[in-house]
């Protein structure tokens, strides 16, 4: 017996999100200018330029509108474009934030990846 067809959303497709040319290199940019003035800059810069090309880049994703990330994305960029600037500032707090986000950047990945395995998607 067939499967009836279901409509599902750009989430249960596992739909990707693509930057234009432009976008990327921009992104890549970026990260290959920060790398090179790094050689000259004090270390924490480099961990600054990191959260910085994160927040730019969830940036270009906001304007494809994902699916399943697009709250976690909003408040994600939001906590790195207030914090960042602890760097200057009050750099053990800065510190502390910089040990904070890779959690929940994993926990958000493990949410996506659990609902797309509940309704068989793709990662």
């Amino acid at each position: 017996m067939a499967k009836p067809e279901v409509v599902v959303s750009g989430l249960e497709r596992g739909e990707k999100l693509v930057l234009t040319e432009e976008e990327a290199l921009e992104v890549i940019t970026f990260l290959v200018s920060s790398a090179e003035i790094c050689l000259r800059e004090p270390i924490y810069y480099g961990t600054l330029r990191l959260v910085d090309a994160a927040s730019r880049l969830i940036g270009l994703i906001q304007k494809n509108t994902p699916v399943a990330t697009e709250g976690f994305l909003r408040g994600f960029k939001e906590d790195i474009d207030t914090h960042k600037t602890l760097a200057m500032w009050d750099r053990e707090a800065y510190y502390d934030f910089l040990r904070k986000i890779p959690f929940s950047a994993a926990k958000e990945l493990k949410r996506v990846r659990e609902l797309r395995g509940k309704i068989g998607g793709e990662v």
